[in-house]
């Protein structure tokens, strides 16, 4: 299987998502191999925690540098949120199938996030006079 490169340009920024991708990831391979609930229930606990943390620090260094596209980049982490809410949501309920299809919704949009709206705001960290905020 071959790995997908993603990254957003900032090295601190993608330390993180490495982490990030790693907690999902691990969510994934403990339903495939059908782990005891407490395990996953851990993970899980670990991703949403992780996640709230990484989305803190990314707003936080947002507010900062005075991003133009603070506001959409939020709504864009509301809307992962979301889509980690509905994981758990499956995982609670019980429902395998749901929670697998979720996880891998939640690593889709969690790639494209970081290889649009984060690689932007890196641009911008970089160079805040020549980065495009059109993504």
């Amino acid at each position: 299987m071959q790995k997908e490169t993603i990254g957003s340009g900032s090295s601190g920024m993608d330390a993180e998502h490495k982490v990030q991708m790693g907690l999902i990831q691990a969510l994934e391979q403990s339903l495939q191999q059908g782990q005891g609930r407490s395990d996953i229930s851990y993970i899980l606990s670990q991703l949403v925690e992780y996640t709230n943390i990484h989305f803190m620090s990314e707003q936080l260094l947002m507010r900062l540098h005075a991003y133009p596209d603070f506001g959409g980049h939020e709504m864009e982490h509301d809307h992962l949120i979301e889509q980690l809410r509905k994981v758990e949501a499956g995982f609670v309920a019980g429902d395998s199938e749901m929670t697998t299809s979720e996880i891998t919704l939640l690593k889709r949009l969690v790639i494209d996030h970081i290889k649009t709206h984060d690689q932007t705001f890196s641009q911008y960290l970089a160079d805040p006079g020549k980065a495009s905020l059109a993504s």
